[in-house]
């Protein structure tokens, strides 16, 4: 249950978009996993990559992001799940001592941190963001200094969400600390300071918000509001999905905090992230991006534009597509070819849709090797 229930065997590039020096790194180790099991690390990193890619905004800051795996042995498979929290019990011998039940909770998943943090300082110092997968299959996760998520039903997203935790600031935009259905007391009502958290307010004033940039005219504030602070609030979204505005609920309390959207993959695992949060990836990441913009459109709603982009010569495109600049907004878009002609110039293709209901305007943007 330490450093000698272990060994770090090495640390492989498996995302490479350019020097650690220019790019934002992320470093993926494992907890758990015997030296038998370091292939099946191997894959549960890939399958967690390829969820990143694949998920908005990473997809189109793919370009500005290393991922380097570190592979750890441990003695033992799996993670420590005491009895006090109804676990079974048992307690692996493993290299970061994984622990579930941590702070009364049983889905909080933690590591030795400063382990990790000397073991990373030694492989990988220009980490921007550390995270752990545990070889388990029990659900939990945590997104301290040091995230952490375990190989449950969905761990993609419990990984994403973590994520948003360590890496960019984000606050749990839950409306209880136990569960709604836990008979939690303390938690009616947050009565603190305004929260440093960008994606979480008390602050429901229209000219003063701290997303008010992202809320529509017509969207009411507060957007919805809990009658019953005994309790979560059990009313649904009155609005549609994507409207950024001031919904009570969030930061473990019933009432008095307020989230940008009814659905976040900060409240609940299978949403995509909020407006508010697509914009603190955007701005954290987007300096790491050796990108330009070629040109700027609008796309109206319900409708599908082709294009086709043209360079007098092959500039080794690595990455092309189309950033959204309305704010909350959100495009589907491929790239079905490219051609390169007999003088040398290069003509490439992409499909553009919006289905929303509102114009977006948008970026064609890309990234040369």
């Amino acid at each position: 249950m330490s450093a000698a229930d272990g060994n770090v065997v090495g640390t492989t590039q498996i995302v490479d978009h350019g020097p650690a020096s220019q790019k934002w790194n992320l470093v993926i180790l494992g907890d758990g996993y015997k030296q038998s099991e370091l292939t099946k690390f191997h894959t549960d990193c890939a399958i967690f990559v390829n969820t990143m890619f694949g998920t908005p905004p990473y997809d189109e800051l793919w370009c500005g992001i290393n991922v380097y795996r570190i592979d750890v042995s441990s003695t033992d498979s799996g993670a420590d799940d005491p009895v006090a929290c109804g676990g079974s019990g048992a307690t692996p011998k493993t290299y970061f001592d994984a622990s579930f039940c941590n702070g009364g909770i049983q889905r909080l998943l933690e590591v030795n941190n400063s382990l990790v943090h000397a073991v990373v300082n030694a492989q990988m110092p220009q980490a921007h963001m550390i995270m752990v997968i545990v070889n388990t299959t029990e659900y939990g996760g945590s997104g301290g200094d040091v995230a952490t998520f375990s190989l449950a039903a969905g761990a993609g997203e419990i990984g994403l969400h973590e994520m948003g935790h360590t890496a960019f600031g984000f606050a749990d935009e839950y409306e209880s600390w136990a569960g709604c259905g836990s008979g939690e007391t303390g938690h009616d009502k947050y009565t603190g300071a305004e929260p440093s958290q960008p994606n979480v307010t008390t602050d429901t004033n229209r000219a003063t918000n701290k997303w008010r940039d992202l809320v529509a005219a017509a969207t009411p504030m507060p957007t919805t509001a809990n009658k019953d602070c005994s309790k979560c609030d059990p009313q649904g979204n009155p609005l549609p999905a994507s409207t950024v505005g001031a919904y009570e609920g969030a930061l473990y309390n019933h009432c008095g905090a307020y989230r940008p959207q009814f659905n976040c993959r900060m409240r609940a695992l299978g949403n995509p992230y909020c407006a508010v949060c697509q914009r603190v990836i955007r701005q954290t990441i987007a300096p790491y991006m050796a990108s330009w913009t070629w040109g700027t459109s609008t796309i109206g709603a319900g409708q599908t534009q082709r294009w086709w982009l043209s360079w007098n010569g092959y500039p080794g495109l690595e990455w092309i597509g189309v950033q959204p600049v309305t704010p909350g907004a959100e495009l589907d878009w491929d790239t079905p070819g490219m051609q390169e002609n007999p003088g040398g110039s290069t003509l490439y293709w992409i499909t553009v849709r919006n289905k929303s209901a509102v114009p977006v305007t948008f970026h064609f943007r890309g990234s040369m090797l």
